[in-house]
């Protein structure tokens, strides 16, 4: 009985982890800023360029820190380098090293437009340049976090999201005032935006499922 309970409760986690995972891919690739013509729409990858051309972000009057649009992939990187190797999932070997080549995709998505070796090395590329460094060794290494206890992991990813969720909502809101008045129409919230809002709920919901268990 307790051995059903048990994996009834693994396919949950499992299916609660691929939903979260789904989300931040939304959060990363859907559409944040749903212009009416679609060659204006603008998706979540573009959002660290766009904003910096902003009318008021350029001025200076909008103060925003255009790296932290990165932190969606930022998240996911790490989400499925974290959960790659983890022992409760009982995925193939090929799943696993897929995963890595995915969070190692996902890191080189925050690569600047027609970068070269040169425009990496130019100050304002250095923050990105670290993230991108930092997701792909975490990409790497990630057979190591198989040894890294699910609730920790788990805990510090909800934690990240979290954080990236509360930044994001609130850049949002001081950058939102420009994109309306770049296209002199009132904007809705893309789904990308949507989709980040259940990917943080996913996080928290994956390190919950740990306090849910150990319950008597």
């Amino acid at each position: 009985m307790a051995g059903g309970r048990h994996t009834i409760s693994l396919r949950w986690t499992m299916v609660l982890f691929v939903l979260t995972t789904l989300a931040w891919a939304g959060a990363v690739w859907g559409v944040w800023v749903p212009a009416p013509p679609a060659a204006l729409k603008v998706i979540g990858v573009d959002m660290p360029e766009v904003v910096k051309f902003l009318p008021g972000v350029r001025s200076g009057q909008v103060q925003v820190w255009r790296e932290g649009f990165l932190l969606p992939q930022v998240v996911l990187a790490l989400l499925l380098s974290v959960h790659a190797w983890q022992r409760r999932w009982p995925w193939p070997w090929p799943w696993r090293v897929g995963m890595q080549v995915l969070a190692v995709m996902v890191a080189l998505s925050m690569l600047p437009p027609a970068w070269t070796p040169a425009t990496l090395r130019a100050a304002e590329w250095q923050t990105q340049v670290r993230l991108i460094g930092l997701c792909v060794f975490a990409a790497l290494v990630a057979p190591v976090w198989r040894w890294l206890p699910a609730w920790l992991g788990d805990g510090l990813l909800a934690v990240l999201g979290l954080g990236a969720g509360l930044w994001l909502a609130s850049a949002v809101q001081q950058v939102w005032p420009e994109f309306e008045a770049v296209y002199n129409i009132s904007l809705p919230f893309g789904w990308g935006i949507w989709a980040l809002g259940g990917g943080v709920t996913g996080l928290l919901a994956l390190a919950g499922e740990h306090l849910r268990r150990s319950k008597p």
